[in-house]
């Protein structure tokens, strides 16, 4: 919550995304590598990853109807 309420605001859904970006799903955030990968810690591996966002919003989306809630950008 606090990272979602920080200097930040929400980008437009399709906005590129880019390096430092952060990436809200249900109960999970992640910071974006580049325009295409994710940073995150997460229990399907087990310890801190860099994986494509693709790869994380369709494993998320198995179990919610929407998987990526917010994209922000650092103000």
């Amino acid at each position: 919550v606090f990272q979602r309420r920080a200097r930040t605001h929400a980008m437009a859904e399709g906005a590129t995304l880019m390096r430092g970006d952060l990436v809200f799903f249900p109960g999970h955030v992640g910071l974006m590598a580049d325009a295409e990968t994710l940073i995150h810690a997460t229990r399907h591996h087990g310890k801190t990853v860099a994986e494509p966002l693709v790869d994380v919003i369709g494993r998320v989306r198995a179990k919610h109807e929407h998987p990526l809630i917010v994209a922000k950008r650092i103000a």
